[in-house]
């Protein structure tokens, strides 16, 4: 298992995470067949106020990305360098699809200008954006159900060039009917991912330098260069070799601390409890069924554990449906 390494720790300053159910921080149950919730009372309870000209997706972007800057200190985005790294597997394909189909199947005609406006790939970050008057990076990345891990590595990359003080990462993805459609967009079937209820979410951290308050760090971020396969790789040696040098990297961050060690199953790893009691010998933190299957699923794993299991150290091992892997190492206070 080949890695593109990045080890600068980073500060988790403030986490949320939102889930199908559309309550920010909080387990509430939802069901596969009531997808998609209207989002508005969303809007109205973290913002504050409705949303003009925004489609579903910019709307929980923005949502989950406030949530999380309600937890910060006050103020604490005023004079920095603040980068947004904006995951999604699927983007806002319920304002592209509409847009498209008015012009290459009307005859050419005249899209709306909010039609136009909400299909551009960047848009929802540029909202954002504007909404936290953050003048610095802003990108939107998207690698299939690596988005989230691939715009965590790049916020570290910033961070740890200096090119930034902060790093707003998250990752959203939104359901779009019908069920079926939605799973063969994301290549989710029974031979190669779990069997669990599709979901959707927008989870975010606030990142910054080691050292910084917060509920916990994460200390390593790595992302596969070559495909072998979610199953292969959590039974092979190399696997567990690279869990064993990062529990020892974590000694340091956790000295004093109870080190439970957790290993978050991304939906590729079908067997979730074998990877978990296999190499490392990790306790099993399954986040999924809280969140379903979606794309960015695992910004709603680490937001979650890191908000809810304190004094421990959180494995995220996630895989493309190509096999290419990729692991996360955060811990807790």
């Amino acid at each position: 298992m080949t890695l593109h390494k990045n080890h600068f720790s980073m500060s988790v300053i403030a986490a949320s995470f939102l889930g199908p159910s559309l309550t920010p921080s909080e387990d509430v149950p939802w069901r596969e067949e009531n997808l998609p919730l209207d989002c508005d009372d969303l809007v109205q309870k973290v913002l504050g106020q409705p949303m003009r000209r925004a489609g579903r997706f910019i709307k929980l972007v923005c949502s989950g990305a406030a949530a999380c800057l309600q937890k910060a200190p006050a103020g604490l985005l005023a004079g920095k360098k603040t980068g947004i790294f904006l995951a999604t597997g699927l983007g806002n394909g319920d304002e592209i699809l509409p847009f498209i189909t008015q012009v290459f199947l009307h005859d050419g005609g005249f899209p709306r200008p909010n039609q136009f406006a909400n299909s551009v790939s960047n848009a929802a970050a540029f909202f954002l954006a504007r909404q936290c008057d953050i003048k610095g990076v802003i990108l939107t990345l998207s690698d299939e159900e690596l988005s989230f891990e691939s715009a965590l590595w790049l916020a570290e990359s910033y961070l740890a060039a200096g090119d930034i003080d902060l790093a707003l990462v998250g990752g959203c993805d939104v359901y779009t009917p019908t069920v079926d459609e939605y799973r063969d967009r994301m290549n989710a079937h029974a031979d190669n991912a779990r069997a669990l209820p599709i979901g959707e979410g927008s989870s975010w951290l606030l990142l910054g330098p080691a050292g910084m308050d917060g509920p916990g760090e994460i200390f390593a971020v790595e992302i596969g260069s070559d495909a072998v396969g979610p199953d292969a790789c959590v039974r092979s040696a190399s696997f567990a070799d690279k869990l064993a040098g990062l529990l020892e990297n974590a000694a340091g961050p956790l000295a004093g601390r109870a080190q439970n060690r957790m290993l978050l199953p991304g939906f590729r790893v079908r067997d979730a409890r074998e990877a978990a009691g296999g190499p490392g010998l990790l306790a099993l933190y399954d986040y999924l069924p809280h969140c379903g299957i979606h794309p960015t699923a695992a910004a709603f794993g680490l937001a979650r554990a890191l908000t809810q299991a304190p004094s421990s150290v959180l494995f995220h091992f996630n895989c493309s449906a190509s096999g290419k892997p990729a692991l996360v190492a955060a811990a807790t206070k």
